[in-house]
């Protein structure tokens, strides 16, 4: 919880949570102001000054004296506002009795997940497809597999914010950074024309993929990042995540930043894709047999995994 909260952009001072001053700088209009799920009741919003996802201001007609009026961390999407789970979660004004529901929530084995790991399996050669045709990196089945054994391991696809349609992106959404040495790099991309420009000595050897000339090395690793989430006044989501790639060059003191972009995640086209897809062949039907692999391997080693009912 804060005292305190932006009631603008995420450039603007954060006030002390206070009527007067809410009414004064946002006129109480959407979507600083906007009625509950029973339409009765108008909540009042500001943004939290430290992760910027929307609170619902508390006691701000102080009908208690005892409660001073603050902002208190919403757990899910409010119209109109960003939402990052990963920001809240590492939100250090999140209030401790709200961050341990939020952790049971995304620790929780449900029936949603396990649907949700076996669609992505079923349809892993769609996802890396988008994947690639999104980044303009094009990962190898062996670090494709590694992907997905992390997502599995991590227990990423068990967040309430992981989806079928954002599963092309999502999958690949995790805490560490994968070497882009000897991966296929669209020519065309913005990430290949940023990496020409940061690391001269780099190039595109035998079927795209990412070499050294000379006696050169290159040490570049790519990811994604923060997954936020925008729902609209007339009822539309928008998805993005950020996607990276970092010189970690050891001659270096710190990692130099060599491309950085905020993807739009159409998962919309993703289910159209999965709605009328074909039956695997060739290397998408390999892709397929490895994440069931990988899925076989993951609940092996982990039959707490296998159902919910047997969760503990």
């Amino acid at each position: 919880m804060s005292e305190f909260v932006r009631l603008g952009d995420t450039t603007t001072a954060p006030v002390q949570v206070d009527l007067n001053m809410f009414e004064r700088l946002t006129r109480g209009k959407h979507p600083w102001a906007q009625y509950d799920s029973s339409k009765k009741k108008v909540q009042r919003f500001g943004l939290c000054p430290e992760c910027n996802n929307a609170m619902v201001l508390v006691n701000i007609h102080n009908p208690e004296p005892q409660v001073t009026p603050h902002g208190r961390h919403r757990l899910k999407r409010v119209e109109g506002f960003e939402y990052c789970l990963e920001e809240i979660l590492g939100c250090p004004l999140l209030d401790s009795r709200l961050k341990s529901d939020l952790e049971a929530d995304i620790t929780a084995l449900t029936p949603e997940a396990v649907e949700l790991r076996e669609f992505l399996v079923e349809n892993f050669n769609l996802a890396a497809g988008m994947f690639a045709e999104t980044t303009g990196i094009s990962p190898s089945k062996t670090m494709l597999r590694k992907m997905l054994r992390l997502f599995f391991e991590d227990r990423w696809y068990r967040w309430p914010t992981v989806t079928k349609g954002n599963l092309p992106w999502t999958f690949a959404r995790l805490t560490c950074n994968f070497n882009l040495y000897k991966q296929k790099i669209r020519p065309e991309s913005a990430v290949w024309t940023a990496v020409q420009k940061h690391v001269p000595h780099a190039a595109l050897g035998e079927y795209g993929r990412l070499e050294a000339r000379g006696s050169h090395r290159v040490y570049l690793e790519f990811g994604l990042g923060q997954h936020k989430v925008r729902s609209t006044q007339d009822g539309r989501i928008r998805e993005t995540i950020s996607l990276h790639v970092l010189n970690t060059d050891p001659v270096a003191k710190v990692d130099e930043p060599v491309f950085e972009t905020t993807l739009d995640l159409n998962t919309e086209e993703f289910l159209r894709r999965v709605a009328h897809k074909l039956h695997p062949a060739g290397y998408g039907a390999e892709l397929v047999e490895e994440a069931r692999m990988v899925l076989a391997d993951y609940l092996h080693n982990h039959p707490e995994a296998r159902s919910p009912e047997v969760e503990t």
